[in-house]
């Protein structure tokens, strides 16, 4: 006889657990099974896993969440958990553990039809009549580096640009930041009012979205915005009404040289959490917030000097209230594990309390008495800021309330931002959301991105180690831009952007590839057809599986423009194979030219070609909307590619051109029209951004 006494001092999901089999040297049972015990108030951390699993209460009440559905269980009550389905047990109770047995194991044909039908539901899911997208507001201290628009920008622009081909109404919002301190501080450097500084770069970074082919709904400028300031004050004193805000009274650091409160852009110095060089509130690095006081030797940005501390009355946010919503919430938003291991991280070591007000004369003043000459936290702004630029927007389209944009249910809403702010969109603003009106709908997926590092060392206005959005767009076609950083985008991991890389990929892939086979099948079209497209003919295994694979690849690249699984460098790879296929298949198809039998073959492969020319043209919109339009009319169709009669069905994108359309503008097709050469890096100047 073996005995193992019940002694649960593992950790495992959150909660104290023992293992129970397989028993080492006793018992190599093909399943897995531990106890597990969940205190008082507390819950196991939410997880999937490919395995099937079976919780079996043994004490205790509590709540079984799996997926979307949540059941109260008890003493002997059993839950089969599917391979991949998202659960989490709770013990709500003040008092007593809450004691189950989980037994597990792997079964790979249940597993892999658990992933198939979970598949099949995401894709039959209905659509949202509307999606809102929103990509953080750019600081108005200094024009768009190449840096930013490789982010949230053209990210967002892309996503939107697809969905409009599927039908599906996006509406995209950002807008200026004005209220940033780095606007100040701007202006110290080069002589100017914060107002001047603001105006002048959100009037700059605006020109630059439109020269890159950026197409924002709304572009809000605070200033001029008739809801901003209204709605920002408007939360924010029903936060304070509500007891969300308290009043403390806690060290700030004083610059007594400068005599200036320093806080955010005003100090630098070492990360707490991380030791890496950070501004003060957040850290860019490791993404964790800071109390600007808890930096590691800081100084003054204004004169350089190491600051002293005063005691402030201050407005605080208390996060903590909001863990256990938060945890839900992380269970259901799509987000990148970078990012979800912040939010993991932070719930785990205890959500702070964040200050919301400090002592400024720029930015919006706390609309209560008792803080006089205090300012409301700039990214506490942000979020009622999307409120009000939603709100502005409906009202230019003919009225609506935000409410029902952000409360709706058939309505979506995506955030698109650099890790760097992943705190402020993952933590503090569905906090916010939260405190003020649980029935705001937060987003659905989070998408994010890393920094674009150039030439090896991260891009740094300060330093002129830039190239600014507009001296690329200068020298190469937007759709070149678009379609490098894309291909180059710092998804989930650092990138370098070098100007050699760009021209040896420009080269390889758009000229040597896609212009050169494009050219080739318009030869072939005018010298064989009299530039006319051919009707389809006889078929060949070979004409199947190319069709096939084109179909295919549509599936794959319209999924790599979804939200949920979203990356533009996937997609131009995938549309770059496509047309390694496309040649590749047309070589192997001239023989049937060259005989009078082979005639009906030879159609039909010039066919598919052209079938393939034309996926092309509708699958490259959303990142090439120029060369987009300019193929689909050298294909003989006179409308732009993203306006077609309906919505586009994008897993039936293959389809072969009309028999006897003109095809008159393939033959010298140039993909990168416009080009100018390369582009150099460039020095700071009146276009520099704070580093």
């Amino acid at each position: 006889m073996k005995i193992q006494k019940f002694d649960p001092q593992g950790f495992a999901y959150g909660v104290p657990c023992q293992g129970l089999f397989p028993w080492s040297g006793v018992a190599a049972t093909p399943f897995g099974a531990m106890w597990c015990v969940v205190p008082p108030g507390q819950t196991i951390k939410p997880h999937r896993h490919h395995e099937g699993e079976t919780y079996i209460v043994a004490q205790g009440r509590g709540v079984m969440a799996v997926g979307g559905e949540r059941i109260e269980v008890g003493p002997g009550d059993a839950i089969f958990v599917d391979p991949f389905d998202l659960h989490a047990l709770e013990n709500p109770a003040a008092e007593g553990d809450l004691l189950f047995l989980a037994v597990y194991w792997e079964d790979m044909p249940l597993a892999l039809a658990s992933g198939e039908e979970r598949a099949a539901t995401r894709a039959g899911a209905a659509a949202p009549r509307r999606v809102w997208i929103t990509a953080t507001p750019p600081t108005p201290n200094g024009d768009l580096h190449v840096g930013h628009l490789s982010g949230p920008y053209l990210g967002a622009d892309i996503y939107k640009r697809y969905l409009g081909m599927r039908g599906i109404e996006a509406l995209y919002l950002t807008g200026a930041d004005d209220h940033q301190s780095y606007v100040p501080l701007k202006g110290h450097r080069t002589g100017e009012s914060p107002r001047q500084v603001a105006d002048h770069f959100a009037d700059e970074i605006e020109a630059t979205f439109k020269e890159a082919r950026i197409a924002v709904d709304h572009f809000a400028r605070p200033k001029a915005s008739p809801h901003h300031l209204p709605q920002v004050q408007e939360l924010f004193t029903a936060l304070w009404e509500k007891g969300a805000l308290v009043a403390r009274e806690a060290p700030t650091l004083w610059c007594e040289s400068c005599r200036k409160y320093l806080f955010e852009a005003h100090v630098s110095g070492g990360c707490p959490h991380c030791g890496a060089g950070s501004d003060g509130n957040a850290c860019e690095q490791c993404g964790w917030p800071n109390d600007c006081v808890n930096l590691v030797d800081p100084l003054c940005k204004y004169c350089g000097g190491p600051p002293t501390t005063r005691a402030v009355r201050r407005l605080y946010f208390p996060l903590a209230p909001y863990a256990a919503d938060l945890k839900r919430f992380y269970g259901e938003v799509k987000m990148s594990d970078h990012l979800r291991t912040l939010c993991v991280q932070m719930l785990a070591k205890g959500l702070p309390e964040i200050a919301v007000s400090h002592p400024a004369d720029w930015g919006i003043p706390v609309p209560f008495p008792g803080f006089e000459g205090q300012s409301i936290y700039v990214w506490l702004e942000m979020a009622p800021g999307f409120l009000a630029a939603t709100q502005e927007l409906l009202d230019r389209r003919g009225g609506g309330s935000w409410r029902e944009g952000w409360q709706a249910e058939d309505q979506k809403l995506v955030q698109f931002f650099g890790f760097d702010n992943g705190y402020f969109h993952a933590v503090l603003f569905p906090a916010l959301f939260l405190a003020y009106d649980p029935g705001i709908r937060l987003a659905r997926a989070f998408v994010t991105n890393e920094f674009l590092r150039l030439d090896g060392a991260k891009f740094s206005t300060s330093r002129g180690h830039a190239i600014w959005g507009k001296e690329l767009l200068a020298r190469v076609p937007a759709d070149v831009a678009r379609f490098y950083l894309a291909w180059s985008g710092p998804e989930r991991e650092q990138t370098n952007f070098t100007l050699a890389a760009m021209d040896e990929t420009v080269a390889r892939e758009l000229v040597g590839g896609w212009q050169a086979w494009l050219g080739e099948l318009g030869v072939k079209v005018g010298e064989e057809f009299g530039g006319i497209a051919p009707a389809s003919g006889a078929w060949t295994e070979n004409h199947e599986d190319f069709f096939l694979s084109l179909t295919q690849l549509a599936a794959e690249v319209g999924k790599a423009y979804e939200a949920e699984s979203f990356s533009p460098q996937r997609a131009v790879r995938l549309l770059s194979e496509l047309v390694r296929q496309a040649r590749r298949f047309g070589e192997g198809e001239k023989h049937w030219g060259r005989f009078e039998a082979g005639r009906e073959e030879w159609r039909n492969a010039i066919a598919l070609e052209l079938a393939a020319a034309r996926a092309l043209a509708l699958l490259a919109a959303p990142v090439l909307p120029d060369f987009s339009l300019r193929l689909w009319q050298a294909l003989g169709h006179p409308l732009d590619p993203t306006e077609l009669a309906g919505p586009l069905t994008w897993e039936t994108i293959p389809q072969f051109l009309p028999g006897g359309q003109r095809v008159s503008g393939l033959a010298g097709f140039e993909v990168t029209a416009g080009l100018a050469g390369s582009v150099e890096p460039v020095t700071a100047g009146r276009e520099a951004v704070l580093a």
